[in-house]
């Protein structure tokens, strides 16, 4: 029997696995708990099934999938989230170029 069924509807979380409009049944996948851990406003934005067509409409995303919500608590979550991938995926890239060692031969 499925119960307690929650729709992700935050940014896209690639290197997790977890994508906008992921479903989890029965409570939510221990991924998707890890990432949760890392940045709070992941795990605002994972709603219940009945509450997803009022989030949608708040965060008001163009046939592009672009977020065009302007106020409400989950417009905040979501931009918090963004936030958060942009700093990890700067962080990221600081760790691999702060690492190249670059040998010349003469």
């Amino acid at each position: 029997m499925k119960r307690d069924q929650r729709i992700y509807l935050g940014p896209r979380l690639h290197q997790f696995g977890i994508g906008y409009g992921t479903v989890f049944y029965n409570g939510v996948h221990p991924r998707f708990k890890e990432v949760a851990e890392l940045c709070p406003a992941i795990d605002a934005l994972l709603v219940p099934i009945s509450n997803a067509a009022a989030v949608r409409r708040e965060l008001a995303f163009d046939y592009a999938h672009n977020m065009r919500g302007r106020s409400g608590k989950f417009v905040t979550f979501y931009r918090e989230v963004e936030r958060w991938l942009a700093s990890a995926s700067q962080r990221k890239q600081e760790k691999t170029t702060s690492t190249i060692n670059i040998k010349t031969h003469a």
